[in-house]
Parts: structure tokens; C-alpha cells; sequence
């Protein structure tokens, strides 16, 4: 028995040295926007050597590595969702083009500017970024976790602490509880580039504004030896953009004590980003090889200084818990928005057991609904057995103003916007008042909706007046200008069919007035009156220059004397055109364009063709009652503008074949070659057109700006 007991005493001492033997390793982890990104080449050789860490804390773009690191993710993991994400569209907080619905699309890209305010009183945000896209991003990564570790960071496999500055009290903050989406969210909130996170009724901005590099934060693990990763550029720039700006003033105020955090660590690891700009974010693959550079450089020390230490792997495994069963559902932060509109589409439901992918999908669809500025949500658990989910929603501004501006060598300048107020009564729809000054010089007064509670259904209902000159040609010569003034109105309801396509049935009801001082065989006024049909398709993958996609419409128009029209006729236009990317470089497309009218049409409804409808003919050049176009091209890229993405330059090559079905059967052909590009203002087109009549001509084509006129 003694001798049990001997050994039991000598093997109680013995694990107790072992313990006290353990060497423990702290990381730290630096801000500095894209810069942080080479955490993760440090991460991949630290774990590739075997190096284990036992606690992290983080800042900023540190905080978002380190915190995916902490919970559980390898740092190839972290790399790969580094390198497939699309950080233009993480970084926008516009909703996606193609989650919108097909008119939501069309409303949003006819102006280039879009101003928001409350009760007439222009509308600041927070920030001028949106983080949004992020949240989705790390809800998708984190949310079953952060559940499973209840909602501790010490649970984590790695203890954790994410690093932000409470704005009302302008406390650094290490962040240890409650949702690591949320703690990181706040960490990375540059103030005046990035909205503030608010956390239990606080707001939190960027760690880095009091600290840049955390290592302080690491002393309450109190570990053995402390690694850490500075990504800060050392010479002094000038220019950039927001992020670097902001970003560079922080490096300033934060200078003196990032030479105190150093003093703290044991190792320091410096990755040469001095060829970087703090926006560098799609430079991810160089950024992690300048991470893993620095981290070799200094591996032979690290290795030196841990000779002969008992390193353990201290991660923690994630216990799953049971999903409680949702016994309630809350929305907060609703002003005016009525639930009905949305919470019928929702996959989280009552009496159902939590699921995550519902959960983050129904963030998606309320963000994308387009009233919300912000959503998010937040669980309140009862014992781990059920619980209620609150929607935390932040409504966005409803008043609204746009502006739009085009030229062209026709009609040069045209002025357009629009005044109103989104979400009235709080079921989504708009009411409207639009204008253009140019040609056609036009008011629109109306209401427009794209749901009816929460069902896509389309409506608009418009009343409008204006004027508009055109060009008339006989034989391909002008014979002058006449003036067209128009009054009516317009009713449509349709349905929306999925995200590409919709279908409206309308009536039409427009009183033209012809002042043509060069003839007298045409009507002074002519009424119509008559139902409408409209279909169209669309999955463009970008409103201006698409790169790929189709765009399919077709219209009718009844005009019937029975409702006191001044003619029976019926009106068809067929448009269908196809961008086919052959290339990176390469693309592709052709479109045919037909229109008819049957019987007796006003002269007001017949097609006006040329200048960018036809290459290498005057705009207007041909006022027919029938078309058929066929047109096929290709583009080009030449290079990126501004080494931008967002600005590709094109040589265009365009050839077209026109008939307009008349007596003598003519055929017309044309054939053109530019440059396009896109514009702040829409797209932005100079071409030289050749066109075939009696003789070769050349015409130049230039225009910018998007075609926003509701009248063509």
C-alpha cells in the first residue's frame, strides 16, 4: 500500500513538472488594412514548422486572420478564402447586380449619382464603406461555431481576443465575449472609411485608432514567449485612396506606441510590404508571399531560442451542441417598414429547430430587399433547449435624389434626375417624380414597386408630359427638324420571374402633338389608346459593358378606336442580343432588332433608327414602320484604365445589315470601329461609323453617360 502510494505521489510530481515544463506561445497580430493579409504566409510557416500557438490577439485585418485562426481554421484554409473572395464586391455595400430583381437593376443603373436623405435633410452615413458583405462572409464562416463555443472566446481551440476602441468612451477594448463575427466586425471598422459596430448598445471602431500592434493584450494569458507580425510600411506616400489615407494617419497617431508593443514581444516579424498600398486587397497571393518570406528570415531564431522547450499543440476541439428549437422571432430596429412585406419568405421559422444556412440566407434576403442599410441578427438561448431570434435591422434612408447626365454629338447635352421617397407606407414602393432637360425635355410623376407584400409583383403607374425633336429624312437626305409634344399616362402591372426577368400587362394612354413646319400631309395630333405587353430577360453581368449574358425584350402595343384612339394598330418590337466571351480579352456578341406595325400606326409609334441603333448612319436617319436589324461584333481589351478592373478600354469592331421592309426592298448596311470604355458617368463610346447608301459616308459616334431618358 505505502508503495502504491509512493508511486502515485512520484507520478503526481511528475505531471505536475510536465505541466509547468509546457511552453506556451502568444501571437499578435498587427492592423493595416490589405497590408494584413501577409499574416497569413506567417501563419502557413509557423504551422508548417510545427509551431504551435497557444493564444492570439488581433487588429484590425490581424483581427479577422486571427480571429478565423483561432477558430479553427488552418492557415491554408485562410489563404484559399483569401484567394477567392471577391474583395470589390466584399467592400460595396450596394447589393449584389445580379440578386437584384431585373427592375430594381434597370432603376438603380439609369443614374450615376444617388443622394439620400430624412425628412428632406441630407443623409451622412457613418461610414462611406459598407461592411455588410463582410458580416455574410464571416457569419457563413463563424456562426455554428462562436453557437458551439458558447459564445466564449477562451472556448475557442485558441484563445482569442479581438482588439477595438469603444467611440463613446475612447477606451481600447479587448473583445472576449459574445459573437466573434461581431468582435471582428468592430475591429476592422476604419473610423470614416468603415460604419462603427454597435455591440450591447456600444459602438466600436478599429483597434488600431489607440493600437496597432496588441501585445499588451496578450499578457493576461501570460505567455511564455510572444511572436509578434508588424505589416506596416515604413516610407512615407502620398495619395491613394480613402482606405490609404485613413489608414496612413492611423500608422502616424499609433507610431509612439507600436515601439512599445515591440519592446513587449520576444520575436518580432516584419514582412517587407513597402511595394503595397494599404488597398491592395486583390494583391492577395503576393501579400502571403511576402508574409511567408519574412516569417522564414527569422525561422532559425525562432527555432534557436525554442530549442529544448516542451511545445504542445493546445487547441481545443470543438464540442457541438444540439440546435434549440426557435420559439420566437423579433425584428428590431423596423421604423416603417411592415413586416408582412418580408418575413413570409423566410426559412427560419417558429417551432423549428435553428438551422444555419437558413439563418444566413434570410440575412441575405432582407439585405437584399433593398430597404435595409445593415441586418444582422443576434440569438437569446433558453438553456441551450430553444430560443428567440432577433433581427437587428437598420432601415436605410427613404427620400432620395438622382442625378443623370449624357452626351451625344445629336442631342449634346441631356440633363435627367429624380426626386422621391422609397418604401411609402411601408410596402416597398416608390413614388417618384422624374425629369429630363435636353432632348426630350420631360416631367414623369408616379409610383413604381417592385413587391406586393411578398410576392414579386411588379406595378407602375405614371403620368407624364414633354417634348422631343427629331430628324426627318427622305431617301437618306434631311429634310428638317420637327417637334413632338406628348401627354398621357401609363398603368402596368406584371410579375417578376426569378432575379433575370419580368412581364408587365399595361394600358397606354398618350395624346401627340406634331409641329412639322417643312409639311402638311402629316396629322396635327393623334391619340393612343390600348392595352401593353412587355417581356423581358436579362443576365448581364454588368449594366454598362457586359462581358457576358442576354438581354431578350419584346413589346406590344393595341391601339383600338373602340377605346377612342385615333387608329387601330398593333405594334411588335422583338430585341435579342447575345455577349459571348470567347476570351479573357475576347468578346463576342450579335443582336437582332425587328419591329412591326400592322394596320394604320400613329406616327408617333414608328421606329427611329441610326446613330448607335445603326452604325455609320445619322441618328433618326430612318423613320420607319417596320425594322430588322442584324448586328455582330466584337471587343477587345486593350488594358485596364487606372489599372482598375472597374474601367476596361475596348477597340470595338461592329459591322450591322438593316431592311425596313419597304417597296423597293433596300438593304443597308454599316460597319464601325472605336474604343468604349465605362465612365463615374456610364458608359463612354467613340466610334467611326461608315455607312452604304448611294455613296460610302463616315460618321463619328460619340456618347457618354447611360441612356436614362424613359423616351426614346
Amino acid at each position: 500500500m505505502v508503495k502504491k502510494l509512493f508511486i502515485l505521489i512520484i507520478l503526481f510530481f511528475w505531471l505536475y513538472s510536465q505541466e509547468n515544463d509546457t511552453f506556451k506561445i502568444g501571437l499578435a497580430l498587427s492592423g493595416g488594412a490589405a497590408l494584413g493579409l501577409a499574416h497569413i504566409g506567417v501563419l502557413k510557416v509557423l504551422e508548417r514548422e510545427k509551431i504551435p500557438i497557444a493564444f492570439i490577439t488581433g487588429n484590425s485585418m490581424g483581427s479577422l486572420i486571427g480571429g478565423a485562426y483561432a477558430a479553427g481554421y488552418s492557415a491554408n484554409q485562410i489563404e484559399s478564402i483569401a484567394l477567392e473572395a471577391n474583395w470589390q464586391e466584399l467592400f460595396s455595400g450596394d447589393v449584389p447586380f445580379g440578386v437584384q430583381y431585373l427592375p430594381e437593376r434597370q432603376l438603380k443603373s439609369r443614374y450615376f449619382l444617388n443622394f439620400y436623405h430624412r425628412n428632406f435633410l441630407p443623409y451622412l452615413p457613418s461610414g462611406l464603406i459598407s461592411l455588410q458583405n463582410v458580416e455574410f462572409l464571416l457569419n457563413k464562416l463563424l456562426a455554428p461555431i462562436e453557437y458551439n463555443t458558447a459564445y466564449d472566446f477562451d472556448s475557442l481551440p485558441i484563445p482569442y481576443r479581438a482588439i477595438a476602441v469603444n467611440l463613446r468612451t475612447g477606451e481600447k477594448v479587448a473583445l472576449r465575449k459574445g459573437r466573434l463575427t461581431k468582435a471582428i466586425r468592430a475591429s476592422i471598422a476604419i473610423p470614416g472609411v468603415f460604419p462603427p459596430k454597435v455591440i450591447d448598445g456600444e459602438e466600436y471602431v478599429d483597434g488600431g485608432v489607440k493600437e496597432y500592434l496588441p501585445v499588451s493584450a496578450l499578457l493576461e494569458f501570460k505567455p511564455d514567449f510572444i511572436i509578434a507580425v508588424v505589416t506596416k510600411k515604413k516610407a512615407k506616400e502620398i495619395g491613394g485612396n480613402l482606405i490609404d489615407i485613413v489608414s496612413r494617419s492611423i500608422d502616424i497617431v499609433t507610431e509612439e506606441d507600436l515601439e512599445k508593443e515591440k519592446d513587449l514581444a520576444d520575436i518580432l516579424i516584419e514582412p517587407n510590404v513597402e511595394r503595397f498600398s494599404h488597398s491592395d486587397f486583390p494583391k492577395v497571393k503576393e501579400l502571403i508571399a511576402v508574409g511567408e518570406s519574412a516569417a522564414l528570415k527569422v525561422l532559425p531564431i525562432i527555432k534557436e531560442k525554442l530549442a529544448g522547450k516542451n511545445l504542445v499543440n493546445p487547441k481545443k476541439p470543438i464540442r457541438k451542441r444540439n440546435l434549440p428549437i426557435v420559439r420566437q422571432i423579433r425584428y428590431e430596429g423596423l421604423k416603417r417598414t411592415k413586416p408582412s412585406l418580408f418575413k413570409g419568405r423566410l426559412k427560419t421559422a417558429i417551432n423549428k429547430q435553428l438551422n444555419w444556412e437558413n439563418l444566413i440566407n434570410d440575412l441575405f434576403y432582407l439585405f437584399h430587399t433593398n430597404l435595409f442599410e445593415e441586418v444582422d441578427y443576434r440569438l437569446k438561448l433558453f438553456h441551450y433547449e430553444s430560443c428567440e431570434v432577433i433581427f437587428e435591422l437598420k432601415e436605410k434612408p427613404f427620400g432620395f435624389y438622382s442625378l443623370g447626365l449624357r452626351y451625344d454629338l445629336y442631342d449634346n447635352v441631356v440633363f435627367g434626375g429624380e426626386i422621391g421617397e422609397n418604401n411609402i407606407f411601408g410596402f416597398g414602393a416608390s413614388l417618384r417624380t422624374a425629369f429630363n432637360l435636353g432632348n426630350p425635355n420631360e416631367i414623369r410623376f408616379g409610383i413604381v414597386g417592385t413587391r406586393f407584400l411578398q410576392f414579386p409583383f411588379g406595378y407602375r403607374l405614371d403620368g407624364f408630359y414633354g417634348t422631343i425633336n427629331r430628324n426627318y429624312f427622305e431617301n437618306n437626305n434631311w429634310q428638317g427638324n420637327y417637334l413632338i409634344k406628348y401627354l398621357g399616362a401609363l398603368s402596368e402591372i406584371g410579375y417578376i420571374l426569378g432575379k433575370n426577368a419580368f412581364f408587365n400587362f399595361g394600358l397606354k394612354l398618350e395624346k401627340t402633338f406634331y409641329e412639322i413646319p417643312f409639311s402638311d400631309s402629316f396629322p396635327k395630333s393623334e391619340l393612343t389608346v390600348g392595352p401593353t405587353f412587355k417581356l423581358e430577360f436579362n443576365n448581364y453581368n454588368n449594366p454598362f459593358l457586359p462581358t457576358k449574358g442576354t438581354n431578350l425584350r419584346i413589346n406590344f402595343l393595341l391601339s383600338t378606336k373602340k377605346l377612342k384612339a385615333t387608329n387601330n394598330f398593333l405594334k411588335w418590337e422583338f430585341d435579342y442580343k447575345k455577349v459571348i466571351p470567347l476570351y479573357s480579352f475576347l468578346l463576342f456578341y450579335y443582336q437582332l432588332n425587328l419591329g412591326f406595325n400592322f394596320l394604320k400606326p400613329n406616327f408617333g409609334e414608328y421606329f427611329y433608327t441610326g446613330g448607335e441603333d445603326f452604325i455609320g448612319f445619322k441618328k433618326e436617319e430612318f423613320t420607319t414602320k417596320n425594322k430588322a436589324i442584324l448586328a455582330i461584333g466584337t471587343d477587345i481589351k486593350i488594358l485596364n484604365l487606372f489599372r482598375s478592373d472597374n474601367y476596361p478600354l475596348y477597340l470595338s469592331l461592329t459591322t450591322n445589315l438593316a431592311n425596313f421592309l419597304e417597296a423597293k426592298k433596300t438593304f443597308y448596311w454599316g460597319a464601325g470601329v472605336g474604343l468604349k470604355t465605362t465612365s463615374p458617368l456610364g458608359p463612354l463610346r467613340f466610334i467611326l461609323g461608315m455607312g452604304k447608301t448611294k455613296k460610302r459616308r463616315f460618321l463619328l459616334l460619340t456618347s457618354i453617360g447611360q441612356e436614362f431618358r424613359y423616351r426614346k
